[in-house]
């Protein structure tokens, strides 16, 4: 059945059948340097979603300590561990700076991609998508871990695929970087590939440059010296797809936009599964982001499996697969590492590298959207564990007010309150402080303390609290009793419920 993972993808890869997959396409972190994953503290695992700077820490030397182990029962393994040995000596075993970062980066990619070598299917591919950052170190992995077994050099290495498209830069003294890189390679040499084609240019015409009194297009043609017509209507299939792909690049506007920072178009995928799947086969995004491979596996009648780290991605990869499929959770595919109970929210709270995701899932059933980190840098903010997030309501109409919320896992204290007022009143919000536990009366007299706000001549108290308990998941509409907010900012909420409904009933039916 159709399946979405939230969790660590090597963790999950890891439980997989070997030999399953027909076909991986995914998007894994570039090593931008930008702020998109990176490994966790004590963890092998990605952290919070879309940081992609990388640091040669404690965690990315376990990361290499345990592909290491692995080398010596397993031969992909083995491969692995030579190919970076190397990598360190071409590196110079840097430990800092930009050569420590792409060391850690390896260390994180090098045993997912090992991973993704085992669960694929003789006849299966992989479409590796990468930018000029890591690309060639990258291919030297996957060289190492796909040709492991074949004795000719870079057999199982197919194409290297240029996406190139256009976009707004800023001036500077490079060439315009236009392009990303796409690393195809099969399993073994009996892959399935579809030959696709694309229409012919105008160039044709050039050499059709014959038109008969029907307006046909026709070209002399010679074997063995015996000359005969050609009409180009007959060779209508096109041109054979080359490795150079000129697909538009997703613009700010695009209607496909689902405001994923690294979303990529769905027309560049379904290229991919088109050329080396058939209906019915299984394809896998291990890094399936905001879903554009499972929309477009789905496009194209195909199985799919979806792995992501945050559940952050939930929300928007449901409403893609119902707004353009009617796709329902548990009814047509399944989701796995989603809380719907207080005993599984206990368990995102207990793991350390889960709890940015419960943090996220929490606000998120508010109908709000992260946008950044905000603090007072005061004591109180510094030592919790919780996090303070601003959040911008998706409400119907234009309006400057900002929400803040905060998740506390622990015993809320009426210190933990006053922080976040102070943050409140810094940033003149609304604020909603969300906890596990009871809030005691001085923290309810701490709110009262805040005051109100008005909005449409209607008044609402400016923080509320927030206690998640087994009340929410047998009724999620009872938390708009809980939170009063304006009724053009509750639309958000009502969608997000409906939602939430939907998967947590069919959730605890399966």
């Amino acid at each position: 059945m159709n399946t979405l993972y939230f969790g660590d993808n090597l963790e999950v890869m890891r439980e997989m059948d070997g030999q399953r997959v027909d076909l991986i396409c995914t998007d894994p972190p570039f090593n931008s340097g930008r702020d998109y994953n990176a490994f966790l503290t004590d963890s092998l695992a990605q952290s919070k979603a879309f940081t992609d700077t990388w640091t040669w820490d404690d965690p990315a030397q376990d990361a290499r300590a345990d592909i290491e182990r692995r080398a010596r029962t397993s031969d992909t393994y083995k491969a692995l561990d030579t190919c970076l040995k190397g990598y360190d000596l071409v590196l110079q075993n840097a430990v800092s700076g930009n050569k420590g970062s792409m060391r850690a980066y390896l260390a994180f990619m090098g045993p997912r991609l090992a991973e993704m070598h085992r669960i694929l299917k003789d006849t299966g591919s992989i479409y590796l998508h990468c930018d000029p950052t890591a690309s060639h170190y990258l291919k030297g992995v996957m060289d190492a871990i796909w040709d492991q077994t074949n004795r000719k050099k870079n057999a199982n290495f197919r194409n290297e695929i240029v996406w190139h498209y256009r976009r707004w830069t800023a001036g500077n003294k490079d060439f315009q970087r236009m392009h990303d890189t796409i690393l195809r390679y099969t399993k073994s040499d009996k892959f399935k590939f579809n030959v696709q084609f694309e229409p012919y240019g105008d160039w044709i015409k050039k050499d059709y440059s014959h038109v008969d009194e029907e307006g046909r297009r026709w070209r002399w043609h010679t074997v063995k010296g015996k000359r005969y017509k050609v009409y180009l209507e007959d060779e209508n299939k096109g041109v054979k797809l080359n490795d150079v792909w000129q697909i538009p690049y997703l613009g700010s506007t695009a209607k496909e936009r689902l405001g994923y920072p690294t979303q990529k178009p769905r027309a560049l995928y379904e290229r991919m599964i088109q050329a080396s799947s058939n209906e019915g086969d299984l394809v896998m995004d291990p890094f399936a982001g905001c879903g554009t491979t499972i929309d477009a596996a789905h496009t194209l009648n195909r199985f799919w499996i979806g792995i992501d780290l945050t559940i952050l991605s939930l929300d928007p990869m449901r409403r893609r697969l119902y707004d353009r499929h009617g796709l329902e959770p548990s009814k047509d595919y399944e989701i796995h590492g989603y809380p719907t109970n207080m005993q599984e929210v206990h368990m995102l709270v207990r793991d350390e590298r889960k709890y940015h995701d419960f943090s996220n899932w929490a606000v998120t059933r508010l109908g709000l959207q992260p946008t950044k980190s905000v603090g007072d840098g005061g004591k109180d903010g510094e030592a919790e564990v919780g996090h303070i997030t601003l959040w911008d309501p998706e409400a119907g109409e234009t309006t400057n007010t900002r929400i803040l919320a905060e998740v506390k896992s622990g015993k809320p204290t009426i210190s933990q309150v006053r922080a976040f007022c102070r943050v409140m009143d810094k940033h003149d919000a609304i604020g909603v402080f969300i906890t596990i536990e009871p809030v005691s009366a001085g923290m309810r007299q701490e709110a009262a303390d805040m005051g109100t706000f008005s909005h449409n001549n209607e008044t609402f108290p400016r923080l509320q609290f927030w206690q998640i308990d087994d009340t929410y998941f047998e009724n999620p509409s009872s938390l708009r009793s809980l939170i009063r907010l304006p009724q053009q900012w509750l639309e958000p909420m009502r969608k997000m419920e409906r939602h939430f409904t939907d998967t947590q009933m069919t959730l605890l039916r399966s």
